[in-house]
């Protein structure tokens, strides 16, 4: 059953040496394998629905920070292990278009809000990273996710001052 998506010809190629192996874990070999492919069988299309599996859900355990920029606002994500963490930006102003915003001066006169949210995964960690960036969402850095739970806990200081 495939849980994410299949691997494109490209990518595939790209992983020649390791679909090799898992071929051999999976005790096909060369031979078999090409018997397979010329018979079109659908063991092939399960081997790779499971390879392309296997493939994919390994770089989602990696992805820890993502981040989703539209017009109205900034939507930050740290994915742990049981939970994700939200921080939200967002202007009062309507007009305003966060994706034109290039350095931090471009929003220093908007009144913004921010705020910082937390909730345990419905489906699995990797089912719901993967749909998030299905949804656009990029991968950032630690540090990119840093900055804005910075600007999160300033914001919380002000309002407590």
């Amino acid at each position: 059953m495939l849980k994410y998506r299949l691997l494109t010809n490209e990518e595939l190629h790209e992983l020649e040496e390791e679909f090799k192996h898992f071929l051999i874990i999976n005790q096909i070999y060369d031979d078999e394998w090409k018997l397979l492919n010329q018979q079109k069988s659908e063991k092939v299309k399960e081997l790779i629905v499971l390879f392309s599996n296997l493939v994919i859900e390994k770089a989602l355990k990696k992805v820890t920070f993502l981040e989703l920029t539209t017009n109205n606002g900034i939507n930050a994500f740290h994915c742990k292990e049981n939970e994700i963490e939200r921080i939200g930006i967002c202007s009062e102003n309507k007009q305003f278009d966060f994706t034109l915003v290039k350095e931090p001066s471009d929003i220093q006169n908007q009144h913004l809000s921010i705020f910082k949210t937390s909730k345990p995964y419905i489906k699995t960690r990797e089912t719901e990273v993967f749909n998030l960036i299905n949804s656009g969402c990029s991968i950032i850095s630690a540090e990119r996710y840093k900055k804005l739970e910075l600007a999160y806990n300033l914001s919380i200081k002000q309002v407590k001052n």
